[in-house]
């Protein structure tokens, strides 16, 4: 599995992605398709020492997003998120967070990494379980989309719970590109 850099080259594709409807209702906010503001928010992400963003690549095939925002250095934590955007590779989507939480903790030396899922985001909620994540709470109500409130689930995992019962999981090694 590679993780490779955003690049200018990249925003129209993750645009098709991000307004997907299988990515777009899991997705706090909505966006309209614009490549004008693609562009843009690339500007932005490019300059944000506080976020890094990758394209997921599995044999070569480019199938999704992940991220890592809010990055705080100085309490080496932040927040993660991903999507997979070819619904091809739907089923790799659970093996993403084994290749975030190996280099988040093993190569950037974080404590801490949180997500936040949405109430009806059933299967992400469960894989955070699945690999070893608290669930610390939830946010009621938190996110109005689409004429409803969503509450918003919260979910952390601490380098030294990685450490311990990721082990089976250690060998989800990926090229995360700087």
């Amino acid at each position: 599995m590679e993780f490779l850099k955003v690049k200018e080259e990249h925003l129209e594709q993750i645009l098709k992605w991000r307004t997907s409807e299988h990515i777009t209702q899991y997705m706090f906010t909505d966006i309209e398709y614009s490549l004008d503001n693609q562009k843009r928010w690339f500007e932005y992400i490019s300059c944000d020492t506080s976020s890094k963003y990758w394209i997921i690549a599995s044999k070569g095939q480019l199938i999704g997003l992940v991220s890592l925002s809010n990055i705080d250095w100085q309490n080496l934590r932040a927040y993660w998120a991903y999507y997979i955007g070819d619904t091809k590779y739907n089923m790799v989507g659970a093996m993403i967070g084994p290749y975030v939480y190996n280099y988040a903790f093993q190569k950037l030396g974080f404590h801490k990494l949180l997500g936040e899922v949405m109430s009806h985001n059933e299967n992400v909620k469960k894989i955070h379980l699945k690999h070893g994540c608290t669930e610390v709470g939830y946010y009621r109500e938190h996110i109005y989309k689409s004429g409803s409130f969503y509450d918003v689930y919260i979910y952390e995992m601490l380098a030294s719970e990685w450490i311990k019962n990721g082990e089976q999981l250690k060998r989800f090694v990926g090229s995360f590109e700087e």
